[in-house]
């Protein structure tokens, strides 16, 4: 199974209803995802297959590996990892 991450992308606020996905470049190291999170975790999610929020300054760090611009001020976003059928 190939992991796939994305963010998704929220109506702003707890009431706000999903959007869609913005793919994550594949260039994106997982040991730099685990970087940004690791020190939040409960337990370690080294393989980042868990979702997480992002925050002003993650979202900044995430930016360069999102080819559509992340606004904070309109939406709310979610780093998040699903698997898809690895076809030979």
């Amino acid at each position: 199974m190939k992991i796939v991450r994305a963010i998704e992308v929220w109506e702003k606020d707890m009431e706000g209803g999903f959007i869609g996905h913005l793919p994550l470049s594949e260039t994106v190291s997982v040991e730099f995802l685990y970087s940004l999170f690791a020190a939040e975790q409960d337990k370690p999610d080294p393989e980042m297959k868990l979702s997480y929020m992002l925050d002003l300054d993650r979202i900044a760090l995430l930016q360069p590996f999102v080819a559509d611009i992340m606004d904070a001020t309109q939406h709310d976003f979610i780093l998040t990892a699903y698997g898809l059928p690895d076809y030979e």
